[in-house]
């Protein structure tokens, strides 16, 4: 019974501020699009940062002249490195093939001799995909002095990291902006709201009626606000995700994907952000602004 008061209460706030309940309900909309679209732009960039980094390898030039058996002695060596995930050796020979495949000339018909190195190509653990993770298994490398050269690719890890690092801090700062942005629009809207029931509202005090009976249904106002509001978002960006995006002719674009658990998230994101303004609000203006 309490309950159905409540909610009938806060439709009957949605109609008694119908211009303010539905601003507050398209900037909630607007804000968990953006903030929708910050997160799967966030997850999309972070997926094909780490498939780049699954490509990075580090590769070690041998010296000339090694014995087979020194050669399986560095192999296990260098497998035994933390952060080391596995060692492929290349032999001069291969290297060779690798030379025509890529090039298309056989390094026999411009020189005499074979002068490309035997190699070891290094693929790292997950967790060592870093550039502090790099440098680490390097310096440890450089510590055999069978070893000639080590090549990786230093530059592109470095603004990877360093545009990824300042991409995250702008969806970060713009998604709580955002948000902040939503609480303040449901505290206005349940603002007005109690303005308007402002003369009930005393007469319910003076009868003696309960706080947490009072402020229920403006609670469940700025609930179903940002229910509304996550609803629709969630709405829009699944059609723009699943349906639109897939349509379009670049790979990469076409690769966009989402978790299905983000959607029911943005709901109640929009349901959380709509709860706390209202409560921010019920709390302020219920107990100062009316009752004082």
């Amino acid at each position: 019974m309490r309950f159905m008061y409540a909610l009938k209460e806060a439709i009957s706030g949605f109609r008694k501020s119908k211009l303010s309940s539905f601003a507050s309900v398209f900037v909630l909309f607007i804000s968990l699009f953006a903030i929708g679209v910050f997160v799967v732009t966030g997850y999309n960039l972070n997926r094909l940062i780490k498939a780049i980094k699954e490509k990075i390898e580090i590769e070690v030039f041998l010296k000339d002249g090694l014995s087979n058996a020194r050669i399986d002695s560095l192999l296990k060596e260098v497998k035994s490195i933390d952060g080391v995930e596995n060692v492929i050796f290349i032999s001069k020979d291969e290297a060779a093939k690798i030379f025509e495949k890529e090039f298309g000339e056989n390094i026999f018909n411009v020189l005499d001799f074979n002068p490309l190195p035997a190699s070891f190509k290094i693929k790292l653990k997950e967790e060592h995909r870093t550039m502090r993770g790099v440098e680490s298994v390097v310096r440890k490398l450089r510590q055999f002095p069978e070893f000639e050269d080590i090549k990786y690719r230093k530059t592109l890890l470095n603004v990877l990291e360093r545009r990824f690092k300042i991409l995250s801090q702008v969806f970060l700062i713009g998604g709580v902006l955002l948000a902040l942005i939503s609480i303040l629009l449901v505290i206005n809207t349940i603002r007005l709201t109690i303005y308007a029931k402002r003369k009930l509202i005393k007469t319910m005090q003076l009868v003696g009626a309960t706080r947490g009976f009072i402020i229920s249904p403006f609670l469940i106002q700025g609930f179903l606000q940002g229910l509304i509001a996550g609803l629709f978002s969630s709405f829009l960006i699944y059609l723009i995700v699943e349906i639109i995006i897939p349509q379009l002719p670049d790979d990469v674009i076409r690769s966009v994907n989402i978790p299905l658990i983000f959607y029911p998230l943005v709901v109640f994101a929009g349901c959380f952000l709509g709860f706390v303004g209202s409560w921010i609000s019920a709390r302020k203006y219920i107990t100062y602004k009316i009752i004082a």
